[in-house]
C-alpha cells in the first residue's frame, strides 16, 4: 500500500511540475524567448557520459520538462523524447529519437549511454505510429493504478504526455511498444 501511495504522490508531483513549468529555467515553447520543437537551446550540457567530449552540447527539442537531453542530440531536431521509469527493476531510461533517425539512450542503472541509428523502414514505422496516434490531441496526463508498473513521459511536437502503464491510451500503445523495443535492444 505504501508503494502505491508513493507512486500516486510522484505522479501528482510530476503532473504539477509539467503543467506549471517547474524545473525549467527557460520560457516554454511559444513564449517570448522560448524555442519551438527541434530548435536548439544553448548551454544545456548533457548530464551523463563524457561531458568534456566535443559535440556533447544537447538540444531540448522544445521540452519544458527541465531535463537536459542526452549527449549527441545536437546534430538534428528531436522527433520524440521518451522516458520510462519504474517497473520491477526500477529502471530510469531516457530515449531521444531525432528526425534523422539517430537516437541516444541514457539509463541510470546500470549506467548506459548509447547512440545508434534507426533503419529507414523503422523510422518510417515510428513516424506512422506517431501520426496515427493523434498524440497532440490525447490527454496530457493518463493515470492508472497498480504497483511495479512503468510511468512514461513523452514529448512530441511540443506536446508532453505523462502516463502510467495501466492508464496508457490505446492509441499510444503501438508508439510505446516501438520505443520500448528500441530501449530494450539498445540497453
Amino acid at each position: 500500500m505504501r508503494r502505491a501511495t508513493w507512486w500516486s504522490a510522484l505522479l501528482v508531483g510530476l503532473v504539477l511540475m509539467a503543467t506549471t513549468g517547474c524545473g525549467t529555467d527557460r520560457p516554454a515553447p511559444g513564449q517570448a524567448g522560448g524555442t519551438g520543437p527541434g530548435q536548439a537551446t544553448s548551454g544545456n550540457q548533457a548530464t551523463s557520459g563524457n561531458q568534456s567530449a566535443p559535440g556533447n552540447q544537447a538540444t531540448s527539442g522544445g521540452s519544458t520538462s527541465g531535463r537536459s537531453a542526452p549527449a549527441g542530440t545536437a546534430s538534428g531536431a528531436v522527433l520524440i523524447d521518451f522516458g520510462r521509469q519504474g517497473g520491477l527493476a526500477g529502471v530510469s531510461d531516457q530515449l531521444v529519437v531525432r528526425e534523422d533517425g539517430g537516437y541516444t539512450l541514457t539509463r541510470a542503472r546500470p549506467p548506459v549511454n548509447r547512440s545508434g541509428s534507426l533503419a529507414p523502414a523503422e523510422l518510417a514505422d515510428l513516424r506512422a505510429k506517431l501520426a496515427s496516434s493523434g498524440f497532440t490531441k490525447l490527454p496530457h496526463v493518463q493515470p492508472g493504478g497498480g504497483t511495479d508498473m512503468f510511468t512514461y513521459h513523452m514529448t512530441y511536437q511540443g506536446t508532453e504526455i505523462l502516463a502510467q502503464e495501466a492508464g496508457l491510451a490505446d492509441a499510444l500503445r503501438p508508439v510505446v511498444a516501438t520505443l520500448t523495443a528500441i530501449v530494450e535492444r539498445s540497453g
